[in-house]
């Protein structure tokens, strides 16, 4: 059976101390009754050219509601909701959805109709323009949203109070990347200058690209690195794309910006190029799309990595719950919609009530450990910008076999590979 953490038995004691003392002081007060169920929104493009994302983040979302409404015969998972049906109180979650179609000028009137409707805090998968529209949106309405997948640094210049992402940023990815190459100083594969590659996106995405290169530039100065420079940034789109064009050489390192699946095929094209001379690390909101390249060479930088997933008790249980009842595999999507959802279900479980500022509150306030996850992070804990401070990232390498963490080397289960 499916088993939740039980609370100590003190909690019981202190419980009926405390309603007879309020007996015995003629000051009891009637026991409000917890609601049968409370909703929570989702909204993913379930139409229009990202629909097939909307529907793997639905698949995530459903399969962490039946994780919380239902004992489900399973394997034990270590989460920390209470003994029994739904939340703590008997209330059960239900799922409200929300059809952006990736068009932000549909945000507001979707997001506020799931609210009006009895959402108390509100999921979002979907593009960066999107989430920017959202955030404004959920502030706006006062309901804390959890953010699924976007990672873009720019959100936090943005304060919005009630909006939290669970995925590692851009900026810690870079970081990822960088400790990565830091583990080959004195070696024979010791990297000495990074160089960029990325397209040249508009809108929010653009915004995200220009943040993801002074992260790079940044980061790599202040870790010792010599940088290429903004004048010498390759081409991931136009006639020249994949192209290294004699700017890379022995010793660089290059980190790929990848936004699209067009750009994440030529950042393959320019690892394959680079072979032997450069090592090309992959990361940015299309990273995912290298999984659909063929012989893919590059490495790449991400908050999810299903070869660890298989090797974390907890998501093995998820993945074949999941695969059960969709008859698909767990998709990164999926994943990242399935922890969005849990943990807002989790901070509704330690909530005071199910009003919207109370919902909020405890999100900001909720601390879950890695065990309690299936991603390849510390747990979830976010600070005053709603960034989960607990996140990490990965890099991996392609093997016939699949993608394969090499970084951290604590979560590698092969040697320092030869990049």
């Amino acid at each position: 059976m499916l088993t939740r953490g039980r609370r100590p038995a003190v909690t019981a004691l202190v419980l009926a101390s405390a309603l007879l003392m309020s007996a015995c002081t003629g000051d009891a007060k009637p026991a409000v009754t917890p609601p049968a169920s409370v909703a929570i929104g989702l909204l993913v493009p379930t139409s229009g050219p990202n629909a097939q994302l909307g529907q793997q983040a639905t698949l995530g979302a459903r399969l962490a509601l039946e994780v919380v409404n239902r004992d489900v015969p399973s394997k034990p998972l270590p989460l920390p909701l209470g003994p029994g049906v739904g939340l703590r109180s008997g209330t059960k979650i239900t799922l409200l959805t929300g059809d952006t179609a990736s068009a932000p000028e549909r945000i507001e009137k979707e997001a506020t109709k799931l609210v009006d409707d009895g959402a108390v805090g509100l999921i979002l998968a979907d593009t960066i323009d999107v989430a920017q529209t959202t955030s404004r949106v959920a502030d706006f309405l006062g309901v804390s949203l959890i953010d699924g997948l976007t990672t873009s640094d720019t959100f936090s210049e943005s304060n919005r109070a009630g909006h939290f992402r669970i995925q590692p940023t851009d900026r810690h990815l870079v970081n990822t990347a960088l400790d990565l190459l830091y583990r080959y100083k004195g070696t024979n594969g010791q990297v000495k200058r990074i160089v960029t590659a990325s397209g040249a996106p508009g809108g929010e995405l653009g915004k995200e690209v220009a943040s993801l290169k002074n992260s790079i530039e940044d980061l790599s100065q202040s870790s010792g690195y010599e940088v290429a420079g903004k004048d010498h940034v390759l081409p991931l789109t136009g006639s020249e794309a994949g192209q290294p064009n004699g700017q890379v050489q022995k010793g660089d390192a290059v980190l790929a910006i990848v936004t699209s699946p067009a750009e994440a095929s030529a950042a393959n094209d320019l690892a394959v190029k680079l072979k032997g001379t450069a090592s090309v690390i992959a990361l940015g909101p299309g990273v995912a799309a290298l999984d659909g390249v063929k012989n893919p060479t590059a490495l790449r930088a991400s908050g999810w990595s299903n070869e660890f997933a298989t090797r974390n008790p907890t998501a093995q249980v998820i993945g074949a719950m999941f695969e059960q009842a969709f008859h698909t595999k767990l998709t990164e999507v999926a994943a990242d919609a399935f922890m969005a959802t849990l943990t807002l279900a989790m901070a509704m479980d330690q909530a005071g009530d199910y009003t919207k500022q109370a919902v909020r509150n405890s999100v900001q306030q909720l601390s879950m450990p890695a065990t309690q996850t299936i991603m390849p992070w510390n747990g979830v804990r976010f600070d005053g910008t709603g960034v989960n401070q607990l996140a990490a990232g990965v890099v991996e390498q392609r093997t016939q076999n699949g993608y394969m963490v090499i970084q951290p080397a604590e979560l590698s289960i092969t040697q320092v590979p030869n990049l």
